[in-house]
């Protein structure tokens, strides 16, 4: 179990470099392309992630097309708004408010899944709310296109959630893996075409780096897994916070002020609580596999059950 969270923490803080290199790229690059090439390798290497018994055709052949192509797409539209959120607010801040997610997910979980939830995780839900209007205070400072951006990010992920809750575990890992790998090379191949630009030497060893990351960081999860469930491991997402808090501070020179830190908190203990409640409550199912992929809050991380 100890060995399954260390590795787990270390895959997130991988997740989390991995977003600031995508925020070194910053508006140099079109974002739908930096998501393209950020995928592009992870997918070639995707059957890494093979178990025996598995084939290549799997990544398309899908028990539950419909709720598996639901899900292929919000996971998909996450990771280009979340370049989108980096490239255009403080680290921390698009952090913050892609956390909003698990927050997100119960809500979602009432009107789709018609689960019951309680008033503790109610409260928690209307917490973090209030937490993002602490951060994004709209009326004492201009509301941003990213922070719009980061909150439909946020959105996405939650329905990707969503969508993997309803398939269970009819889906292999490699399945559930690949076709993300594979939908969002896909689609963000597409959206890239207008906009498109040859990256320069320096921007190919970052996307390369961003590629590195995506694959090396699913990896240890996956590795995490086999030592601790997946549905424990959650809460060390919450750890990338930190590393946001340090890296903007760090390298892009952001240094949240009091009120947003304040609301930083507030989202992030709120997130934290929801966890553990529905842990506490076996909301949570327990994935098909013990490596089934994480639904990671970032550019290559959107991750969490809620």
């Amino acid at each position: 179990m100890v060995k399954g969270i260390i590795l787990a923490f270390l895959a997130f803080a991988v997740f989390a470099w991995g977003d600031a290199v995508v925020k070194a790229i910053g508006h140099d690059l079109d974002p739908f392309e930096v998501t393209f090439f950020g995928y592009l390798i992870p997918l070639l290497l995707s059957p890494v992630f093979m178990k025996p018994g598995d084939k290549l055709t799997d990544i398309v052949r899908w028990k539950s097309p419909w709720l598996m192509a639901l899900r292929v797409f919000f996971i998909s539209v996450t990771t280009p708004l979340s370049v989108m959120a980096f490239t255009s607010l403080p680290f921390a801040e698009a952090f913050a408010l892609l956390f909003l997610m698990p927050s997100l997910v119960t809500v979602l979980s009432v009107l789709v899944l018609k689960e019951t939830v309680r008033w503790r995780r109610g409260l928690a839900v209307c917490a973090a709310f209030i937490g993002v209007l602490v951060i994004v205070r709209p009326g004492f400072r201009e509301i941003m296109p990213g922070h719009v951006i980061a909150i439909a990010g946020a959105l996405c992920a939650a329905g990707g959630v969503i969508t993997g809750r309803m398939i269970g575990t009819s889906e292999t890992r490699y399945t559930l893996i690949g076709s993300v790998f594979l939908g969002t090379t896909v689609i963000a191949g597409i959206l890239m075409i207008p906009g498109f630009t040859w990256p320069t030497s320096t921007q190919w060893w970052l996307l390369l780096a961003f590629a590195a990351t995506a694959l090396v960081a699913q990896a240890l999860f996956v590795v995490a897994t086999t030592y601790a469930p997946a549905d424990r491991l959650g809460a060390t997402q919450y750890s990338q916070i930190l590393w946001a808090l340090m890296i903007g501070a760090l390298f892009f020179d952001e240094w949240p002020d009091t009120i947003a830190l304040f609301g930083i908190v507030i989202v992030v203990g709120a997130g934290l609580f929801i966890f553990s409640r529905e842990r506490t409550l076996k909301k949570t199912p327990s994935p098909a596999t013990p490596s089934a992929p994480p639904e990671q809050m970032g550019t290559v991380s959107s991750q969490s059950e809620g």
